[in-house]
């Protein structure tokens, strides 16, 4: 029986993810019961570290498929090459394994980021390789899935362009997890971790920085505001300008970060570059900045 508790402190030791106890106790505990994992969350949450981290850590090979409307079955499972076929017939060598095959093969974790941009005719090839672990290859082979073999995707519930909605068939063979934004105490030391903020100046760039995603994610002006990745480029950027005390300087450095991390409400007359700049004020007023 898996240690569940010291699972999850040695993931998150070896692998510096700050946080997540309490998720990594759920995916450790999917994944040793042998059950297909679904992470929903935000951009920017962690969704692709996690599953890195998870893979790594129980030795398996990482597969990783993106997902769009031009994913077509072939693109997951393989295909026969013509010329091959031609000159050698429908044998293995004339066939190129697709990254579902190869996961099932060799024992490894499939990645399926954004599995809700999977077309819903792609969706259906998964369906023997989740529940049954059997993958049929017409004039090839049967491939009966590694015992390593096991699944994760993602899906970002926000998404409503080029999305597809999950078909019941599908979505039943997964269990659900449910990443959000972490605590700002956590957040923080991400930012420091990750922008490699070691001066003496580290601490303080490194709330500013998550102060303000935090409050464009609160604004009544944004639809979607940023995910920790804005606070991270800005402290990083913020750390290279001589003078991280001036104003000017957290200013040009949150626009050039954020601008393109935040969604605006409809009908506003200010710009991107005026909101971040007036949250920006607001924040560096209220901090001990000066």
């Amino acid at each position: 029986m898996v240690d569940i508790t010291r699972t999850v402190k040695e993931i998150q030791n070896k692998y510096k993810v700050i946080g997540r106890t309490e998720e990594l106790r759920q995916i450790v505990l999917a994944h040793s019961v042998g059950k297909n994992i679904l992470i929903e969350g935000e951009v920017g949450v962690g969704k692709t570290t996690i599953a890195k981290a998870i893979a790594s850590f129980f030795d398996a090979g990482f597969y990783r498929v993106d997902c769009s409307e031009e994913l077509l079955p072939h693109n997951l499972v393989g295909y026969f090459d013509p010329p091959l076929v031609i000159s050698q017939g429908y044998i293995e060598d004339s066939y190129k394994y697709g990254p579902l095959a190869l996961a099932m093969l060799n024992g490894g974790c499939l990645f399926i980021n954004e599995i809700n941009r999977m077309p819903e005719s792609t969706q259906n090839s998964l369906l023997t390789s989740l529940d049954e672990r059997i993958l049929e290859i017409p004039k090839l082979k049967t491939i009966r899935a590694h015992k390593d073999f096991f699944v994760v995707a993602t899906q970002n519930p926000s998404a409503h362009v080029g999305v597809t909605v999950l078909g019941e068939a599908l979505i039943d063979r997964f269990i659900w997890i449910k990443l959000s934004y972490q605590i700002p105490e956590e957040e923080i030391l991400i930012i420091k971790q990750e922008a490699n903020l070691d001066n003496g100046n580290g601490d303080k760039i490194a709330k500013i920085s998550q102060n303000i995603i935090q409050i464009t994610r609160e604004s009544t002006s944004i639809r979607r505001g940023s995910s920790i990745r804005g606070a991270i480029d800005l402290a990083i950027l913020i750390n290279q300008y001589d003078n991280n005390n001036s104003t000017k300087n957290w200013v040009e450095a949150a626009v050039m970060a954020l601008h393109n991390k935040i969604e605006l409400e409809d009908g506003l007359t200010q710009s991107k570059k005026e909101i971040i700049t007036n949250i920006v004020l607001a924040v560096l007023n209220k901090s001990d900045f000066q």
